[in-house]
């Protein structure tokens, strides 16, 4: 972030002043992480419950442009004669659900707009004059609140908004805590100080979250870690994993780490041993395992060091070292990782039981991660590319090689549902990346919908499965010349010709519109010097300063690939 102060729109539909000082303090705290700078976060307040207004039209309720929107609602104060009536005569909610429904579209459409928006999940309604726990009511407040967030995400849709669950905040919390009626009926302030404070350091978080990658890989142990007791010396029919205490720890952390992997991450095995012995863990125990083979990407197991182990799972892999978290009980392994690969974020596994279980509860990281198609499917894909990789070791030459894929190429223009994904891509793509634009979800969505632009996506198959969305371009269109803004791609397709069969579908389409010269950049970063030369390699002609033009028509894609164009 170049701005030396980010600048937070809020709107609620209470005061939320109390939030404000632990917000700022959150945000700032976590910006100064990632920046290694001092960093200052301005919080501008809409006039008191305009949600709807502001959502409208945000210029209007701010005075100077934002960074961020955040949007803090509850049912009771948005939609309180709604509900009240529903509660004291018990009738039908279907206009209120579709009202929710519509709140939930205005959030997405502020979202569409190119400011980043973390909007709120509200909590069950309360009423200062019901008891909590008259179960005429309670009961059916319980099932509507589930049909009004219901109605709310499906109002939202695929738009980039990051969602803060404040329902579940304030059960952690403790509701009759959380509560202050005075300051309700007093201000409109429905909270306690104390968790203004929590809510206020949550939403900053939250909002500082944005745009920031999460870790890709869990690096775990297995000895004390995955289980309980040392394989090579109990066996495996003598460690603990299982049902009973205090093996159900373990089995906890394994749900845990299954819930990551079924969601995104990858997990390593790095564990000092022979491999034999943890190899009859999955075949002794799997009745008490929740993890097996499949589930990990890679495995270490040996006895080398656990560092030298993690760097090279990074490099078979080809992920950063950073994108790392490295989770072990052995203080002395987690301390040379800890000074060897600063990068990799190191978690100590104690040896209370409780503890265990709740490890992976304590991945902040993750908590607003926004999860696509390709995310849950990773592991699978990795997998894959070890078949790939097989396949070209076996291969007379890579020519040989790329026939036998028999690849694909689907060459199309995002919509809302891609654009988690496109902004995923643009964010964490590094070598091959023309230009290491990056851009946050509101400024992908921004630039879809943009009539001067278009992206370009590209989801990759060969015979032996699908690679998901790995290629990414953004380009300007002018009436004689397009501009490549962004082209960007995996590293799991460099080579395979699927930049080539991109570069051919821009160029189709932009002569197919009368344009007669393509130009794309290159701007060199530390880690994109392989693709120094793309463009000249291709046929363009350096015009100075980074840019290459060429003129149209250029070259088709190779042979080897076969291009599907999508509407």
């Amino acid at each position: 972030m170049t701005d030396p102060s980010t600048v937070v729109g809020l709107t609620a539909s209470f005061t939320p002043q109390p939030l404000v000082r632990p917000l700022r303090a959150a945000l700032e705290s976590a910006l100064e992480s990632v920046l290694g700078d001092s960093a200052t976060a301005e919080v501008l307040v809409a006039d008191f419950n305009q949600v709807h207004q502001t959502l409208l039209d945000p210029a209007s309720s701010f005075e100077k442009p934002l960074d961020r929107l955040l949007v803090l609602w509850r049912i009771e104060d948005v939609f309180s004669a709604a509900v009240t009536i529903w509660v004291i005569e018990s009738g039908d909610a279907s206009a209120l659900v579709a009202d929710v429904r519509q709140l939930g579209a205005l959030v997405a459409q502020a979202a569409a707009a190119g400011v980043p928006v973390v909007a709120t999940i509200p909590p069950v309604p309360e009423f200062s004059w019901l008891d909590p726990l008259d179960t005429r009511t309670s009961v059916r407040l319980t099932v509507l609140h589930g049909q009004l967030v219901a109605a709310f995400v499906d109002g939202i849709g695929q738009a980039p908004v990051t969602l803060v669950d404040l329902a579940a905040l304030q059960r952690q919390h403790g509701s009759a805590r959380a509560h202050d009626t005075r300051n309700d009926l007093m201000y409109h302030q429905p909270y306690t100080s104390e968790f203004a404070k929590v809510l206020g350091t949550l939403l900053g978080e939250a909002l500082a979250q944005l745009g920031r990658p999460t870790p890709k890989v869990l690096a775990v142990d297995a000895d004390n870690t995955l289980w309980g007791g040392i394989v090579g010396e109990d066996g495996a029919d003598g460690i603990l994993i299982g049902d009973s205490f205090p093996g159900n720890g373990f089995r906890a952390l394994q749900q845990g780490l299954a819930y990551q992997a079924a969601n995104g991450a990858l997990l390593a095995m790095v564990s000092k041993n022979n491999e034999q012995d943890v190899e009859e863990v999955f075949d002794n125990r799997s009745g008490d395992m929740v993890l097996g083979r499949s589930s990990f990407a890679a495995k270490r197991v040996d006895w080398n060091s656990k560092a030298d182990n993690i760097a090279a799972i990074a490099a078979e892999l080809n992920l950063g070292i950073d994108s790392f978290v490295f989770i072990d009980d052995n203080d002395v392994e987690l301390d040379e990782v800890r000074q060897r690969l600063s990068g990799v974020e190191v978690v100590k596994v104690t040896d209370e039981a409780s503890e265990i279980a709740e490890l992976t509860a304590g991945f902040k990281a993750f908590r607003f991660a926004r999860v696509s198609q390709e995310d849950r499917e990773r592991t699978a894909m990795m997998q894959i590319e070890a078949d790939r990789k097989s396949a070209a070791s076996g291969a007379l030459s890579h020519e040989d090689f790329l026939r036998s894929l028999e690849l694909t190429v689907r060459v199309f223009e995002p919509t809302e549902a891609h654009v988690g994904r496109v902004a995923q891509l643009i964010n964490k793509t590094n070598q091959f990346n023309l230009t290491t634009i990056r851009r946050d979800e509101a400024e992908v969505a921004a630039l879809v919908a943009d009539g001067t632009h278009r992206v370009y996506a590209a989801e990759v198959s060969d015979r032996f499965g699908g690679y998901g969305l790995v290629a990414v371009a953004i380009v300007e269109t002018g009436a004689e010349r397009w501009d490549v803004d962004t082209f960007l791609m995996s590293c799991r397709v460099l080579r395979r010709g699927v930049e080539d069969a991109i570069l051919a579908c821009i160029a189709e389409d932009a002569a197919a519109v009368g344009a007669t010269a393509l130009r794309g950049r290159y701007v060199p970063s530390a880690k994109n010097v392989q693709v120094a030369d793309f463009y000249t390699e291709r046929g363009f002609s350096s015009s100075g300063e980074g840019q290459y033009d060429a003129v149209l028509p250029i070259a088709p894609a190779a042979d080897h690939v076969t291009v599907l164009r999508d509407a």
